[in-house]
């Protein structure tokens, strides 16, 4: 389509049209070009993939579009479910809010800095599971409600109660602090506002707050903002960035993403004053946004997302619920390399082959086809729940004398594997083997290997296995032939991961002379062994005790407390190293031999002995 004298008259004076008709800008159904190749499936599917609805199976470019839209009904109940404490809540995280590897699951919901909070129950219930962890969620508890829903509550201090009393009972009957109970339907009634718990700073998080969900009857997380949850919400989202990708698929396969550009919401383009001249191709685009409640310094994630060409729907998303095991399919709705590189996640405004979630409305794939002198006025615009909406747009030119997005970031290897992602593949590279089962990866790859120096403290050469953004669906096996200078070190022989100056503990099973392993991350490995036992400080040793424990590096993997040889629970948190509890009350006043055994994960043992007098 060559452009006319009122075209040009139109982009000096700044104000092109939106209504700008292109030839093959947005490609026609079943003319869509083929990314893949014959060894690229899809990643394990046992749902079909379904849209969030049906895309018109034609689309007129004759006239300009006027899509709008519309956000799916409200199905729950408004007033079933309270806030889970009195004050007015504020969130440090939001639903569907992009982390690593999984989408965030709740609202977290901030406590000032503190721990100690009271945490009322949203609606009467009973207690169908509770779980004591040093990792995850730490203290948990789950209540089923009589409509069949589930409200979680996530990094608590202590439970109260009946409910205490029944955690305590079943450690004690166990002998471990760490425990997960299923009580009968009913043993354990909770009501509509009942203090049963005190907010904490157990498990994964990372500061004192309270992690909330609320689950439908399938077991898959909703937004709680859905159910009439009321959290204050006066400020916009923001788009921060855009990326432009060019869908080369052989870039794709050997680097893991395709070649891009990232445009700022500052620039010229996002402005809209200046045209993005493009070498004729086929292009999807991305996003990097924030939103925010109440203040600018909680960054939050967005729920709904659209993406128009010359005002035809081209990319949408609403994400209000989601299932647990299909969380890691993240990976496929963000793009994982420019998290690695650039510290900040970017929504790929495109669903490839490979990503199985229901989330998605699109036009051709989320892809625009430019050819010479055609031109497509793309608009994005971003809304979170409260309604507040943010947008940006861009002009693009198919000129042969524009940018061509090329792959940038080189890096030198000794060994190139091509991985088809439905059939995986096992291979050895010096002393190690590598076995990636299928669908672990979740498009064909050309799998790169590198050795590199020792680094200090380390038995083997560094293994650089393929890119540490490279993200895997499940497990890959990896196993080390062991020199017979290093067989001396036996069971404490282990692998490690780096990640910068970071040391990172991998695990490792001795047999015979093949030391194996396997992990969910790509990136540098080597061998070492940890034959360093914990070292136990201890603060306090009386009726109520207290230590602190550090260790060499496989971590703390049994903690064993005694009087005169009879189990009593010691707490742990591993963040600050810290060991507690107190004796209980059924024990008798007099003399007696304190005993605290911590021994890590490869067997390393320490002990700790006192007499107390009570």
């Amino acid at each position: 389509m060559k452009r006319t004298n009122l075209y040009y008259i139109l982009i000096i004076g700044g104000i092109l049209s939106l209504f700008a008709t292109c030839r093959n800008v947005i490609k026609e159904p079943g003319s869509e070009e083929d990314l893949s190749d014959s060894d690229t499936t899809e990643v394990d599917l046992k749902t079909p993939v379904v849209d969030l609805d049906p895309v018109p199976s034609k689309i007129s470019y004759s006239s300009p579009g006027k899509y709008s839209f519309t956000r799916n009904t409200n199905p729950y109940t408004q007033n079933y479910f309270r806030k889970p404490f009195d004050s007015t809540i504020y969130v440090s995280g939001t639903f569907c809010e992009l982390r690593g590897n999984h989408f965030h699951g709740g609202l977290d919901i901030r406590t000032g800095g503190q721990e100690g909070w009271k945490v009322l129950a949203a609606a009467d219930g009973f207690v169908e599971r509770v779980k004591v962890s040093t990792s995850g969620y730490g203290r948990v508890v789950y209540i089923r409600h009589p409509n069949g829903y589930t409200t979680v509550y996530g990094h608590l201090q202590k439970f109260k109660g009946a409910l205490a009393n029944y955690v305590k009972e079943a450690q004690y009957k166990q002998r471990k602090f760490e425990i997960e109970l299923f009580p009968k339907a009913g043993e354990i009634k909770i009501k509509k506002s009942e203090n049963f718990a005190l907010s904490g700073n157990t498990g994964g998080s990372g500061g004192p707050h309270l992690h909330f969900e609320i689950r439908n009857p399938q077991g898959q997380s909703t937004n709680p903002l859905m159910h009439g949850i009321d959290v204050p919400d006066k400020l916009k989202p923001v788009i921060k960035n855009v990326s432009f990708y060019l869908k080369d698929k052989n870039v794709l396969h050997a680097e893991g993403n395709y070649p891009f550009k990232i445009v700022s919401r500052s620039s010229e383009y996002l402005k809209n004053t200046k045209a993005v001249n493009a070498k004729p191709g086929t292009y999807s685009f991305g996003l990097r946004t924030d939103d925010y409640f109440t203040d600018r310094r909680n960054r939050l994630g967005i729920n709904y997302c659209w993406l128009t060409a010359n005002g035809y729907l081209l990319y949408q998303y609403q994400i209000e619920k989601f299932a647990f095991n299909q969380g890691r399919y993240i990976n496929t709705h963000t793009d994982p390399y420019l998290k690695f590189k650039k510290g900040h996640s970017y929504i790929r405004l495109f669903k490839e082959k490979f990503n199985p979630l229901k989330y998605y409305k699109q036009n051709q794939n989320g892809e625009v086809w430019l050819q010479q002198d055609d031109s497509v006025q793309m608009k994005l615009f971003i809304q979170d729940y409260a309604g507040l909406t943010d947008s940006v747009s861009w002009l693009m030119v198919g000129d042969s004398l524009g940018e061509k997005l090329t792959w940038k970031d080189n890096n030198d290897f000794e060994a190139i594997q091509r991985i088809n992602a439905e059939r995986g593949k096992t291979f050895k590279y010096d002393n190690w083997t590598i076995s990636i089962p299928p669908k672990t990866i979740y498009h064909t790859i050309d799998f790169k290997l590198k050795e590199k120096p020792i680094k200090p403290k380390m038995l083997s050469k560094t293994l650089q296995m393929h890119y540490a953004y490279t993200p895997l669906h499940s497990y890959i096996n990896v196993s080390y032939k062991v020199p017979a200078e290093f067989m001396k070190y036996g069971d404490k022989l282990c692998a490690v991961s780096f990640d910068g100056s970071r040391t990172y503990y991998e695990g490792g099973v001795l047999k015979g002379s093949n030391l194996s392993f396997r992990t969910r991350s790509l990136g540098e490995y080597a061998i070492t062994y940890d034959n360093s036992p914990p070292v136990i400080k201890p603060i306090s040793v009386g009726k109520k005790y207290r230590f602190r424990v550090s260790e060499n590096l496989s971590g703390v993997d049994r903690i064993i407390c005694s009087l005169d040889g009879k189990w009593i629970l010691a707490e742990y948190e591993p963040k600050t190293g810290a060991i507690w509890g107190e004796i209980p009350n059924w024990i008798k006043p007099g003399t007696y031999e304190f005993k605290l055994i911590v021994i890590d994960s490869k067997n390393n043992r320490a002990e700790y002995k006192k007499s107390v007098s009570l």
